[in-house]
This record gives C-alpha cells, structure tokens and sequence, in this order.
C-alpha cells in the first residue's frame, strides 16, 4: 500500500496577475482529488483481459456553489493520464486547451496575450504529445460526494502500451490544480515484457531529511528480468542538473529500496529526486518522489525511511508534548520554513514571478497511532507552492482560429 500524498493544491493558493479581474473566487482554496489511502503503487491493465480500468476517488469536502463571475462549468473534476512522470520542479501547465483559455478570458479571469504555447497543454512541445483525456473536457464532474462516489472508468483502448501518470485535474480558472494519482499504471497486451517499456513509482513521500541520516527512498517497479535502478538528484531554483548517486543497482522483484545519502552540497538546500528503471533492451522510464527535499544539518540519530518520528517536516509526530526540539532548532538554524521546497504540482512556473503578498494556506501532517505506538499517515506536511499565473510580462500575439 502506498501513503496518500497530502491534500496539496487544495489548501490555498495565491495569485498575481496585473490588469485581470478576479471573480468571487478568485483567492479562495481550490478543491483537490483526494485519492484513497490503499491507491497501489502499482496498477497493471492487461487489455488482452480487458482494457477498462476503474480507481476510485474522493473529495475532502464539498464544493458546488459558483458564482457569476466564473466560467459556467467552473468547480469541476476532471482526470488525465501522462505518458511519463515529471520531477515537482517541472511544472505542468495548467490550462489544457486555448478554449478553456478563451472561456475564461470572456470573463475577465485572464488575458490570452500573457500566455505561450507552452502554458497550455494541447501546444506545449513538451507535453502536447503526452496527455490523454480519462474524462471529456465537456464532461467534467461536479465536486459532490455523490459524484465522487461514482469513480471513474478508463478506457485504454486506444492508448499505445507502456506507463501511464494520472492525475487529477481540478477545473476553476483562472486557477486550475492538479492531484497526482499515487503509482504508476502500466497498460500491457498480455504477459511479455519485451513488448511494453519499463514503468515505476517513489512511494516516499518524506520532504526534509537530516545530512547525517541516509533516506530509503521506497516505490515499485515492473520491468524485465535483468533490469537496473539508478538514483539521481539536483539542486532546485533553476535547470535540473542531475547527478547521480547510485548506478546500475540490480532488481530484485516488483518493489526497491533504494538508499539515499545527501552530499555536502545539497546541505541547508533543497534538492530534488529521480529514479530511473532501464531495462536490458536500453528502455528507460523515470520515477520522482511526490515532494521535493530539504537537507537539514545534522542528524535525527537514525536512518530516515518512509514512515519514521522524524519524516513530518518540523512536526513531530511522536513527540506529545509539542514541536521535536531537535527538528526546530534544525529548520531555525537553517532559515528553511516547511514551504521552502516547492514540491507540489500545481502547473506554476517555477521562478522570476511576482507574488500577491498573500500568504498560502498550508495543512499540517495527518498523524495516527499504531499498536507499535507511533507512525504517520500522511508523512511530511505538503511544501507549499504559491500558484501564479504563467509568465507576467510575456507577449504571446495568437492568431485566430
């Protein structure tokens, strides 16, 4: 079983756009997809079974009520699959069609001249060919229980074989999120794997570790016999430049672990992950952690693993008297808060934007007690990313249709 990521994008966000009316709810917290505890790390469709799948969702709470100056189908889910993952330092973008920018633009929620092709998913060069509706973009879903209830049937028929990312997509310009569906789906015609790409998920969702601890990076992974793990990671704030920290591991099975030991360089910093799965035909699929990570100095006295006392981001779960002063005095002596990483996949660019002052809303760890006695639910509290509108400043002259 894989641990539920935390309520990310839902939780508030902030928005900076000059010369763009904002509606009702304009700085209001957007309403995520809320994916099951027990989601697997990994889900494989067969289609030569059958080539329906189903995954249910929920939500944390209601949200139907849309004002008038929103978009008419505003306060919708829908859900789309990608054709890889992506690191949260990669931002997807948050408009899926140049009509949904235009209904918004009829109502003052954004103006089309400040965005690019690569704002918006069907002519981004990196994503256009890479997203796959599960649901119609006329058919998105209303956020009631009742809905939510119904889960959704994918149909995968016309996919090509090979890994597959999904996501939930929460539709209320001129904000729209993402949810990320936790593991990886890999979508096969039967049993050979010589026939379909390697797939593979990080189901450790931990973002902060001590320098002196070592972090046991979980996840799955179905690939051919005779297929390596190699481990990466690169400082954040501009282009990723990978370095790698271990080569060429063999797997043993559909499940890894995979050490991490943070170098001297990427202490009191923030760094981001990738695990790559290459199979002996030279196919590679990349995996990222759900939250980027902050190096803190020092040590916890332990080895960090998945769900550990020390694996909530300042927050100690199993200490009952308050806030571990050990996990304080580290995030103090570093001037590193818990929303300092910008792990979330919220479809915000990544830097050199302005900010609304407005400071986001960010939940704490969802924590519960074990019969051993202590353990976490939920893991680190989200790092909160501001969302922001793409790119202030760009000109983009698009021709009409």
């Amino acid at each position: 079983m894989i641990p539920k990521p935390p309520l990310v994008a839902a939780l508030g966000a902030c928005v900076a756009v000059p010369a763009v009316a904002f509606a009702g709810n304009g700085l209001e917290p957007r309403t995520p997809v809320d994916w099951p505890d027990d989601t697997a790390c990994l889900t494989v469709v067969d289609r030569s079974e059958s080539a329906m799948v189903h995954f249910d969702y929920g939500i944390p709470f209601e949200d139907p009520e849309i004002t008038p100056d929103e978009v008419a189908d505003s306060r919708r889910h829908q859900f789309i699959a990608f054709c890889r993952d992506h690191s949260r330092e990669e931002f997807l973008p948050i408009w899926l069609t140049w009509k949904d920018v235009d209904a918004a633009a009829a109502k003052a929620l954004i103006d089309p001249m400040l965005l690019e092709d690569e704002n918006v998913l069907e002519t981004s060069a990196v994503w256009k060919d890479c997203w796959f509706r599960i649901t119609p973009d006329d058919a998105r879903r209303p956020i009631t229980f009742a809905e939510a209830m119904k889960g959704v049937d994918w149909d995968t028929t016309a996919l090509a074989a090979g890994a597959y990312v999904v996501q939930g997509y929460t539709w209320e310009p001129s904000v729209n999120i993402y949810s990320q569906r936790p593991g990886i789906i890999h979508v096969i015609d039967g049993p050979d794997l010589a026939a379909v790409e390697p797939a593979a998920a990080v189901s450790t969702i931990i973002d902060f570790m001590f320098a002196e601890d070592t972090l046991m990076l979980e996840g799955c992974t179905r690939a051919l016999p005779g297929s390596t793990l190699s481990g990466f990671w690169s400082h954040t704030g501009g282009a990723l430049d990978w370095m790698p920290f271990a080569e060429e591991v063999a797997i043993d099975g559909e499940t890894f672990v995979l050490p991490f030991s943070p170098p001297g360089d990427a202490v009191q910093k923030t760094v981001a992950l990738r695990i790559d799965v290459t199979d002996p035909m030279q196919r590679t699929f990349s995996a990222y952690p759900s939250n980027l990570l902050t190096i803190l100095p020092g040590s916890s006295g332990g080895t960090t693993t998945g769900c550990v006392p020390e694996g909530s981001f300042v927050v100690d779960p199993c200490d009952t008297e308050g806030t571990s002063e050990q996990t304080t005095a580290a995030v103090t002596s570093t001037g590193i808060s818990s929303d300092s990483s910008g792990s979330m996949s919220s479809g915000a660019p990544s830097s050199g934007e302005e900010s609304s002052g407005e400071a986001p809303t960010t939940a704490g760890p969802t924590l519960t007690a074990d019969a051993e006695g202590c353990s976490c639910a939920t893991g680190a509290p989200p790092s909160f990313v501001c969302i922001i509108l793409p790119l202030l400043g760009l000109r983009r002259r698009r021709l009409a249709p």
